[in-house]
């Protein structure tokens, strides 16, 4: 638990300081890519079609099952249902994404060790163990982690994206559609990734950030504005007043399970997916500071995933308390997908909004496994320097490979109505992968201070 906080810590200290103005390039250089490119880019990467419904139904669970043994359905419990959804995504989570991009874009772009691994990042401490065995074990249990975490977040956010069409055609869902909507999904990642990072995934992530901005702007005009600005409000100043609590969890010695289950489960996550971020946010922010890395990867994950959950969560959190609509009873007798398409769905006009919906939930998607592809092609490629990009064939190879992953998972969890339970095998592999990564995490942090007072002293 401690993991987190410290981390968020370390990378606050390193920006103020006077190291905060490093380049990662040569000194004069300009950023690669424009702000809004790049700021889509790290923000599509970090996070998939899993926001539009965690960011809608989450509360859910924290309402019915509140931690600091909170009464069930309480004040209280809304209180905590309303703000633990902006800590898990928030600046906490984003800092555990940061520590391995601001390790591996130095590594890469200023000391030029050329090639992009996560091993990389620790070589000004292991030295030329970093090329060999010692390196492989690093890079081989990060590329199992990342895969774990790619195909369980294929597998349940896939369903989401089927529940909008079902909803819309007013069809049942079925295997055939979650699995057909799998390989759309499949061939635009693939096309997207062979065409590289400038006419592919940034292009992708611009369009998929302009479509969040049209479905969020709309609940947020057409919903219940005041509800969901006053909630907002309300959950962010409750979230900063509790963030310590928060970060350190429940009392171990009272009855709650939920650090358990959700906020250890939620950094081991996010320490699995870290060093995935870490390559590719590392491979775009070639001209950029360590502190506009710093800020603009906390400042702008944390915003872009607090929007999702103060608009569609509190729309959905409205429909309830209102009695407009049965959430609850909706989510646990049909699930978390088809909860989140009927939120949207009882808007004005909300059934005409869901095709965009599905759309950006799709290209969301993509653009996540884009850069997954990217990534696992970068750590899978010998030798590649700065500015240079994996070959073609080997970035489409990943994207096919990433898409196929989930469908057992699909298939084996078709049945279960609950986004938890198709989690529940990778949950427990993340939280088995995550206690080494979280060594590696010590080292590319001991190593970048290394090389850091090594360079400018």
């Amino acid at each position: 638990m401690l993991m987190g906080i410290i981390t968020l810590l370390f990378l606050l200290i390193l920006a103020v300081s006077k190291y905060g103005n490093l380049v990662m390039g040569n000194e004069d250089e300009e950023p690669e890519y424009g702000l809004f490119g790049w700021s889509s880019m790290l923000f599509c990467s970090g996070i998939g079609a899993s926001l539009v419904l965690w960011g809608t139904t989450e509360w859910v669970y924290y309402y019915l099952d509140p931690p600091f043994n909170a009464e069930p359905k309480s004040i209280e419990a809304i209180a905590w249902a309303t703000s633990y959804g902006l800590f898990h995504w928030g600046i906490t989570g984003w800092a555990l994404y940061c520590l391995p991009a601001v390790a591996m874009a130095y590594a890469y772009h200023v000391r030029n060790y050329g090639t992009l691994r996560t091993s990389t990042a620790c070589q000004a401490i292991i030295g030329d163990k970093a090329k060999g065995v010692s390196g492989r074990i690093i890079d081989l249990v990060y590329m199992v982690a990342l895969l774990g975490v790619l195909a369980g977040g294929l597998g349940f956010t896939t369903p989401t994206i089927s529940a909008t069409i079902t909803e819309f055609f007013g069809i049942e869902e079925s295997l055939i559609i979650t699995i057909s909507v799998l390989f759309i999904c499949l061939l635009i990642f693939a096309t997207s990734v062979h065409f590289g990072i400038e006419r592919g995934i940034q292009k992708l992530s611009k369009f998929c950030v302009y479509l969040a901005f049209f479905v969020l702007l709309y609940i947020l005009i057409f919903g219940p504005t005041n509800f969901i600005v006053k909630t907002s409000l309300d959950s962010f100043i409750f979230m900063t007043k509790n963030f310590v609590d928060m970060n350190l969890g429940p009392s171990p010695f009272g009855k709650s399970e939920f650090s358990k289950a959700w906020t250890v489960f939620y950094w081991a996550w996010f320490i699995g997916l870290g060093p995935f971020i870490g390559i590719f946010v590392a491979r775009i922010s070639r001209g950029r500071t360590l502190r506009t890395m710093i800020f603009g990867v906390l400042g702008f994950g944390t915003m872009g995933c607090a929007l999702f959950f103060m608009i569609m969560g509190n729309n959905a959190l409205y429909l309830e308390l209102n009695g407009s609509m049965p959430i609850v009873e909706i989510m646990n007798s049909e699930g978390a997908a088809v909860m989140t398409s009927r939120s949207v769905s009882a808007m004005p006009l909300g059934k005409w909004i869901l095709p965009i919906l599905g759309l950006f939930s799709l290209i969301f998607m993509a653009t996540t496994y884009d850069s997954g592809a990217y990534t696992l092609a970068s750590g899978a490629t010998k030798k590649m320097q700065s500015g240079d990009n994996p070959e073609k064939w080997h970035r489409v190879f990943w994207a096919v490979f990433i898409g196929l992953m989930p469908l057992g998972l699909l298939i084996l969890s078709s049945g279960s109505t609950d986004p938890l339970e198709r989690l529940r095998p990778f949950q427990t592999i993340i939280l088995l992968i995550s206690p080494p990564l979280i060594i590696v995490y010590i080292l590319m942090a001991m190593s970048l201070i290394k090389s850091i007072r090594e360079d400018t002293s």
